[in-house]
């Protein structure tokens, strides 16, 4: 199933849809081509060695809250991850494994809806946060089990700040 991202990339709304195939290969439909991708990890998941239809470059990724910075060969492309009703958008292709689920916003946490060891599929709501005093539902990005909950009702959380870690390979 194809994953669909909305991305401000050099201030420009960028729509992505990616869609796994095997073993860090993706197929990724941009500004209307389809693109074959590859992505194997070099180190701690930040650098990468990346393929799009057969060339190969090095391609790193820095991620800071909702923003991302991509260095693909001697590019660097600084992209803001959208959000849009509330709903956390992830950022870059799903990678197998764990999903780190960071504050979208500044705000407070007012209810935790999982717990560690629960199974959630894509779309659920994981908790409910308050900023500039609206409620805002956080939704998985994925299936897979909680992991990790590092918020409680009442905590307050800066953008970027972890809330939640989900296995996405327990499937």
């Amino acid at each position: 199933m194809a994953k669909n991202y909305r991305l401000i990339v050099q201030q420009a709304l960028r729509e992505v849809s990616i869609e796994e195939a095997a073993d860090g290969r993706y197929q990724a439909d941009f500004d209307g081509q389809t693109h074959e991708l590859e992505l194997v990890p070099l180190d701690d998941s930040s650098l990468f060695r990346f393929r799009i239809d057969g060339q190969s470059m090095p391609l790193a990724i820095r991620r800071d809250g909702m923003s991302l910075d991509v260095f693909i060969g001697p590019d660097r492309f600084t992209a803001e991850i959208e959000r849009s009703a509330g709903v956390l958008s992830q950022s870059g292709p799903a990678i197998a494994g764990e999903i780190r689920l960071t504050a979208p916003m500044t705000g407070q946490v007012t209810e935790v809806l999982v717990a560690e060891g629960d199974r959630v599929t894509e779309g659920d709501g994981l908790l409910v946060m308050v900023a500039m005093k609206m409620n805002n539902e956080i939704r998985s990005p994925a299936t897979g089990t909680i992991t990790a909950v590092n918020v409680s009702p009442g905590d307050a959380v800066d953008q970027g700040d972890l809330m939640l870690v989900i296995d996405t390979e327990s499937e």
